[in-house]
């Protein structure tokens, strides 16, 4: 395997996460996962509080299990320094039961035996001494603590306010769009208008690790971007693939999981339970890289790209997703996917595009403001011709008039949005119905989207109602917005075009 792209930013460059990963989106994102190496100078100290007593849910991992694709089990409970005292005691015992002779310290330094020995457990299969250990994941960083020091409000976050600091100061870590707590609030994300923080997605989730605990394959949510920050410890061992090769990916990983007697299921590998070799699939195809990361270095996966790892000792990691204009071009592929497999998504796909339309006077960059074009379009497009079709042709009833909801705020996205957003998912496909949903007599769950009416009951159309959030004309004026800042951009003159239908 080849080592993954490292890119060390000047201290210039660094002022901005958005601006600097486009500037090296064309070189890095074919890796699938990079190293950054922030510039001399940061030292952003690790903020977690060892002395607490709050208790930490871990889970069990079985490492010689790891290809069955089964549940973990749920860990002991600790606190966070008692988590450390455990992962340094496991450590010390399995260099010395595997390497007496050696200097002990020495051993537990030699990362690349400690690989050998973490594929050897998972490639070999069960054993009669099944190597268990307890990973500290998913931990809440609104209701713990994150490593970072929490950021000012977001309209205080820029380069602007950022310049007005010490560089590398208490206050520039706090500001800095590089901390965790910042960089889904920081200008130029997409999620920068999701005003509910939305655990592990636009607020952080702590890791705490020992040696083997295991972050099995998987791509993100919505095939969003993640940044991982490493704040201290044992570093961890990357692995990954590009997004571009994530259908070869999945099938090479299934004829690896099926040679081994077992099935992997549709849409299984969103549990994020199973590990294969990453050099098993080297061997059939799928180009794979590796890098070790280290305290004081972030990690950033690209969209869609599948990565997994372990850590080599206790440490303490950080992680959040994020999304950049140009995500949108992944974003349709995620929402066709999860409706495939019946998977609701973390965020309602349509309510991030007609938000992105609504505030599309922030797009700079064309190819990403021609995605999002055509994408609201076809949003627009699909309820334009499917709701006259059900009326007519199907024999639902449209009681928009009778039963008046109110409209969607696509300013932002406050709690009582996200809220209403998960009363309205589609029964078949778990969509979000952003615009119209369509509900029958017989049961208040009986909820599905324009596409499964006749998958959601055995009831006849008649007894069917569709409720219409949006006219279609709003969503086609958020659209022919977007035809305007996309003639602007091209340094064009704004010409209506025909609806497409």
């Amino acid at each position: 395997m080849k080592e993954a792209a490292t890119f060390r930013p000047t201290a210039d460059e660094f002022r901005d996460p958005y601006i600097y990963l486009a500037a090296i989106r064309q070189e890095a994102e074919p890796h699938g996962i990079i190293r950054i190496i922030p510039p001399a100078g940061w030292r952003c100290p690790c903020h977690v509080d060892f002395k607490s007593e709050a208790k930490i849910a871990s889970k069990r991992q079985r490492i010689d299990l790891l290809q069955l694709s089964e549940p973990f089990d749920n860990g002991a409970a600790y606190t966070l320094n008692s988590y450390g005292h455990m992962a340094d005691d496991f450590a010390r015992g399995w260099v010395k039961s595997k390497r007496p002779r050696q200097d002990s310290l020495a051993a537990r330094l030699d990362h690349d035996t400690l690989e050998m020995d973490y594929w050897t457990l998972v490639d070999d299969g069960e054993r009669e001494d099944g190597v268990c250990v307890d990973y500290g994941n998913d931990i809440d960083a609104t209701t713990h603590w994150s490593g970072f020091p929490r950021g000012p409000p977001q309209e205080d976050l820029s380069v602007v306010f950022l310049d007005a600091v010490p560089p590398f100061s208490q206050e520039y870590y706090g500001r800095s769009g590089w901390n965790l707590n910042n960089i889904a609030r920081w200008p130029g994300s997409v999620l920068r208008h999701y005003a509910e923080p939305l655990s592990g997605v636009t607020s952080p989730w702590l890791y705490l690790g020992m040696l083997f605990s295991t972050f099995p394959w998987h791509n993100e949510d919505n095939y969003f971007y993640s940044i991982n920050y490493h704040h201290a410890g044992a570093p961890k061992q990357w692995y990954g693939a590009p997004g571009s090769k994530a259908q070869a990916f999945e099938k090479a990983l299934q004829d690896i999981v099926s040679d081994g007697g077992h099935a992997l299921e549709d849409g299984s590998l969103h549990n994020i339970n199973t590990m294969v070799s990453p050099y098993e699939l080297a061997r059939r195809g799928v180009p794979m890289v590796k890098l070790r990361q280290m305290p004081g270095e972030f990690v950033v996966t690209f969209p869609r790209a599948y990565h997994g790892g372990f850590s080599l000792g206790f440490n303490i990691g950080e992680a959040v997703n994020f999304a950049t204009p140009d995500w949108v071009q992944h974003a349709r592929a995620a929402n066709e996917h999860y409706r495939s497999i019946a998977r609701l998504g973390v965020i309602s796909h349509d309510r991030i595009m007609f938000g992105m339309a609504h505030n599309c006077h922030l797009q700079t960059d064309v190819e990403s403001c021609l995605a999002l074009r055509d994408e609201v379009w076809r949003l627009c497009e699909e309820e334009a011709r499917m709701r006259p079709h059900l009326y007519r042709v199907s024999g639902v009833r449209d009681l928009s008039a009778m039963l008046p909801a109110p409209g969607n705020n696509v300013h932002v996205c406050e709690a009582e949005d996200a809220d209403f957003d998960d009363t309205r998912v589609c029964r078949v496909c778990r969509h979000t119905c952003y615009a119209s949903i369509v509900a029958c007599n017989c049961s208040p769950e009986s909820l599905c989207c324009l596409r499964h009416v006749d998958y959601v009951c055995r009831c006849p159309a008649s007894n069917r109602y569709l409720i219409e959030w949006e006219p279609v004309a709003k969503l086609e004026a958020l659209a022919r917005r977007v035809d305007m800042r996309l003639a602007y951009l091209r340094g064009e003159e704004y010409v209506p075009t025909p609806r497409p239908w």
